[in-house]
């Protein structure tokens, strides 16, 4: 089940070639689809969990839900400090880590920052260096991204919509992994590479 669609955040394209891969595996794909309800019923022998949705009923023998994370602040008494908060709970800050509290800086989960590993090190390398006098800076334009599905996604830097909603005029080429040899020796051609550039830059 999805709320919208699958990889709903990323470019189109990305969602709807997952979704048909999974298709052509016998995944079934329920998009704008979300669970009103969720019942386990423990029949003699196997139980089984109920879902019901708007468009009926469920079953499956496995249920895993994918909620997204929220930061774990609640705690940490921010409150007492002035340290400013998302409505979800992340600590604001700005590109050297800083927190609206002078001398209170933050990195990783716990911020409104995306909740990505390699973010999360970067992030806590500039604000070790900003504590210590330094002037160090998060840049996430060029930020990669990765999801383990099969086929895998990744991504990095501006989508054609970010760069739009930038004021960015854009020009792009998708290449589909049937033209290349690594997926042709493979066996696996699911997927393409999309290479999005600013318009006119060459």
């Amino acid at each position: 089940l999805a709320r919208s669609t699958l990889f709903f955040r990323e470019d189109p394209a990305i969602g709807e070639a997952v979704t048909a891969a999974f298709r052509m595996e016998g995944i079934e794909v329920r998009e704008h689809t979300q669970a009103s309800q969720v019942a386990y019923i423990n029949g003699e022998g196997d139980g089984e969990f109920v879902l019901t949705t708007a468009h009926g009923e469920l079953r499956a023998d496995k249920l895993l839900v994918a909620t997204g994370r929220a930061p774990n602040t609640r705690k940490l008494a921010l409150d007492a400090t002035g340290v400013t908060l998302t409505p979800q709970g992340a600590i604001v800050i700005d590109p050297g880590m800083r927190t609206s509290v002078e001398h209170i800086y933050a990195a990783g989960d716990c911020t409104d920052q995306p909740q990505f590993v390699y973010v999360a090190a970067a992030a806590g390398t500039r604000a070790a260096i900003n504590m210590t006098g330094g002037d160090a800076a998060l840049n996430l334009t060029a930020m990669p991204a990765v999801v383990f599905t099969d086929p895998q996604v990744a991504t990095v830097g501006y989508s054609e919509a970010e760069a739009h909603h930038d004021g960015i005029k854009t020009d792009s080429r998708t290449l589909t992994l049937d033209n290349v040899p690594r997926a042709l020796a493979n066996f696996d051609t699911r997927g393409f590479i999309k290479l999005v550039v600013e318009e006119g830059s060459g």
